[in-house]
């Protein structure tokens, strides 16, 4: 365990690497498209808002395992709040909302966790192979 540690404390190009104690880490994405430019959030010891949060655990002296998991994002659910209100705003007030621009919320949202999910993947695949270069 300690020969990955000492692997992992070396500047890395593809990611942004943070111990927060001896066997916890996080990664993150030193660029995210999506996240560093629409949303601007950088979090605490990240470069990103595509993180991962991993451990270490030692299964003997020659194996270690990774346990990676990401954030979860279920702010994103609140995009989908704004047609039901637009909905319900329709039907009482008779607004007159064109049917389609429904669509745009739910369509809008899909394409959002579909490059998120992508990013995450982009994520664990830059940590995966960083660790098979450096074995």
């Amino acid at each position: 365990m300690e020969d990955l540690k000492e692997k992992l404390h070396k500047d890395i190009e593809t990611f942004h690497f943070r111990w927060e104690s001896k066997t916890h880490f996080i990664i993150s994405l030193k660029f995210s498209f999506g996240s560093s430019l629409t949303f601007d959030t950088h979090y605490h010891n990240t470069k990103s808002d595509i993180i991962a949060t991993g451990n270490l655990t030692e299964l003997s002296s020659e194996k270690t395992k990774i346990s990676l998991e990401t954030k979860s994002r279920y702010w994103l659910l609140f995009l989908l709040f704004l047609p039901v209100i637009m909905l319900i705003l329709h039907f009482s007030l008779n607004l007159g909302i064109p049917i389609p621009f429904y669509f745009v919320f739910p369509v809008f949202f899909i394409i959002l966790i579909t490059i998120l999910k992508r990013e995450d993947k982009r994520l664990i695949k830059n940590f995966e192979s960083y660790l098979k270069s450096t074995v």
